[in-house]
Parts: C-alpha cells; structure tokens; sequence
C-alpha cells in the first residue's frame, strides 16, 4: 500500500518557488510604494507653488515682512508635513525658502533623509532614486540627491515618474 501526502522533496520545491516569487515581488512592491509616496509630495509642492503665486500677486512678494509663508497651512512654519491620502504616516516635508533674487525654493525632504517630521512620520521611510525633490518660482524642477542636484535626465525621471 502507498502512502498519499507529500514528500519533504516536494516542500521544498514549494518554498523555493515561493521564495523566488518573493524576491521578485519584494523589490517591485517597494518601489511602487516610493513612488506613490513621491507622487504625494510632488502634488503638494506643485499646490505650493501655486498658492506662492497667487500670495505674489495679492503682496508683490513671495515673503511677508522677511517671514516666508508656507501657503497650504494656517500661519507660517519651518515644513509642512505630507502624507499620502490613503495613510496617516508623513513621509515628506515641504519647505520653502526665498532666494537671493527674490524668488522662491520649494523643497520636499523624505522624513528619513533628516527632514523634521513630526513624531508620527516614517522616519525610516528614503527615497534613493530622487531623493529631495525641488521646484523655484521660475517653474524648474530638480532632484537633489546626496545635496547634489541631479542632471536634468535624472531630474525629469523623477518628476516625471
């Protein structure tokens, strides 16, 4: 009489090809989640940028009295924080500076990267490929990685993508 059931030759077959299936899978689900991330922050610094635009045109400047306004909050702050609408979790940080000529600089920092987040955020939550993500009151978006800015190739991906 034969025994029915499987044999440990075929659990182990099994778990290898679900481990291999996971080390596929893994990778891709990550980078889909840093992306859906960037794109939040993207979204905010575009609206951002917008309400810099019209607080230019309400005050003809981008500062009141030297103090930079972060438009999407009630007063002024050092960062806005960002969290993607289907999450709690911050991940990014909006903050924003005047520039020498008058302009402005925008800049989204992930939480993890050493921007200050509120308790609350992912803090271990990076961004490898684009890193800070930056756009100016001329309209120019860059990444800025390692406090490098990115080449323009570079910087198209990320706020393309």
């Amino acid at each position: 009489m034969r025994a029915h059931g499987f044999t440990l030759v075929d659990l182990l077959i099994a778990v290898a090809v679900v481990a291999i299936l996971a080390a596929i899978a893994i990778p891709s689900y990550s980078a889909y989640i840093v992306r859906g991330q960037r794109s939040a922050a993207k979204a905010v610094l575009l609206q951002t940028a917008q309400a810099m635009e019209r607080f230019y045109t309400n005050n003809g400047s981008y500062s009141n009295a030297g103090v930079f306004p972060l438009p999407l909050i009630l007063g002024t702050a050092g960062c806005v924080a960002v969290a993607p609408m289907d999450s709690n979790s911050t991940t990014y940080c909006i903050s924003g500076a005047t520039t020498a000529s008058g302009g402005f600089l925008l800049t989204a920092t992930p939480c993890g990267d050493g921007a200050v987040c509120p308790v609350t955020a992912n803090n271990g939550f990076r961004d490898p490929t684009c890193d800070q993500l930056t756009i100016d009151n001329t309209g120019t978006k860059q990444a800025v990685i390692g406090g490098v800015t990115a080449v323009a190739t570079v910087s198209d991906q990320c706020w393309q993508h």
